[in-house]
């Protein structure tokens, strides 16, 4: 009891929080109570609150400070009333310095998320910009819509608004994230000027592009040591009357296994674009510039010219998102700045937000840009399975070595510690 330690020697860690976690609940200094909702007689309440437990233990076993409660609604429906508590399982009211968040999914990418949130000295601001047929973050006739993305920002905390150049010549001083989701007008020299000092700045900036865009932003993108290859990459399936393109959707696969926002993201796991383009590397040698791609398509991707897919198209794979830092060149006294240039706009919207791992991609970005590590997704875990094969010499070695010793070591330690404590 004095000396509790616990080891994790699971193929995945599966019993073990993981590092964002772990720094994340090293860092409250105060107390954090957690208030766990539920109804008795529910259907499945005893296994959600064990489970909660098991759960919160791991957090308690980093530190002390945080405290749980369990509340009956029907014992107190005055704090169930006062937290707007609206059913009895799997709600979880978090206080934290007098902030409060409320999850309803018990596992440790919620929990790590609302105590990031909670701990969170100031809500970064986040503006959209507006005034060259960008995604608007409202709806919109034509459905293209940036709603349901608002909404996930926002429920993280972070101050979303729009902005537009004909408000300021300049992208606003508070800015912590830029965002520029799929121009269709040009813009004008002033306003891409007005771009490159926010990133001199060290500003960060979020760009999409679609491949038919009419932005003229081809010399910017240029001086980020990059090229908009103009065509529409889509993914090619093979059936029993040959190949054929599926228009649908284009599979992103294979990701940065050591970036912070793809780093979560198992090998069959795929996000969804819609007719995105691909980028090529210009320039290899400009100062202080790093160049990660981020998501790319497989071999079984073409990329074409146009909507007919009649001929031959290039083959894959292409580079669909590309996360670029560095200071800008030729620029006296620059500060290091980061862009994440992605070649499609629906990624982001209603459409698609929510398809495979569309949304742990387009969150991770916003919270990598915003310099919130602790809010980017965390890996799921899953069981897998040890195989040991064995030689008829090695088997006889495990018997004789390791279970037949393991059981009489346990038994002579403990008669060692229950003489010592019998005759202390």
């Amino acid at each position: 009891t004095r000396h509790y330690k616990t080891w994790d020697f699971s193929q995945n860690k599966i019993n073990t929080l993981s590092e964002q976690s772990v720094k994340l609940a090293e860092s409250l200094k105060n107390e954090l109570k957690m208030m766990y909702f539920y109804q008795e007689g529910a259907e499945g309440v005893v296994q959600a609150k064990r489970q909660f437990i098991e759960l919160m233990r791991k957090y308690q076993d980093v530190n002390s400070n945080i405290k749980l409660e369990f509340i009956e609604i029907n014992e107190r429906p005055d704090l169930a009333k006062k937290y707007e508590i609206m059913r009895g399982t799997q709600q979880v009211i978090l206080e934290y310095e007098g902030r409060k968040n409320l999850i309803e999914k018990i596992d440790e990418q919620e929990i790590t998320s609302a105590l990031a949130k909670l701990t969170r000295e100031k809500d970064k601001k986040i503006y959209f910009l507006s005034g060259h047929g960008e995604v608007p973050l409202e709806d919109a006739k034509d459905g293209r819509s940036l709603t349901a993305l608002k909404k996930l920002l926002e429920g993280n905390r972070y101050v979303v608004d729009s902005f537009s150049f004909t408000q300021a010549a300049s992208v606003p001083s508070d800015t912590d994230l830029f965002a520029i989701i799929g121009p269709r007008q040009g813009f004008l020299e002033f306003e891409v000027a007005a771009i490159e000092n926010y990133l001199k700045m060290g500003g960060r900036l979020l760009l999409a592009l679609e491949a038919d865009s009419k932005a003229n932003l081809d010399e910017f993108v240029g001086k980020l040591g990059l090229k908009a290859n103009q065509d529409i990459v889509v993914t090619v399936l093979d059936t029993p009357f040959g190949k054929a393109v599926d228009p649908r959707v284009t599979r992103g696969v294979d990701f940065a296994a050591e970036h912070p926002i793809t780093k979560p993201f198992g090998r069959n796991e795929v996000t969804l674009f819609h007719m995105p383009q691909g980028f090529v590397r210009t320039q290899t040698k400009l100062a202080d510039f790093e160049w990660t791609e981020l998501v790319k398509t497989n071999i079984q991707s073409m990329a074409f010219k146009d909507l007919e897919f009649k001929s031959e198209g290039a083959k894959g794979p292409f580079t669909l998102v590309y996360n670029i830092k560095g200071k800008w060149a030729n620029a006296k006294d620059s500060k290091s700045f980061e862009v994440l240039l992605y070649g499609d706009e629906d990624i982001f919207s209603n459409r698609l937000l929510y398809q495979n791992l569309n949304r742990d991609l387009v969150l991770n970005s916003f919270s990598y840009l915003a310099q919130e590590d602790t809010l980017i997704s965390i890996s799921p875990k899953e069981i897998q399975a040890t195989q040991l094969q064995m030689s008829e010499t090695g088997f006889i070695l495990f018997i004789f070595g390791l279970i037949i010793p393991l059981p009489v070591m346990l038994y002579l330690t403990s008669g060692i510690l229950w003489f010592r404590r019998r005759n202390a």
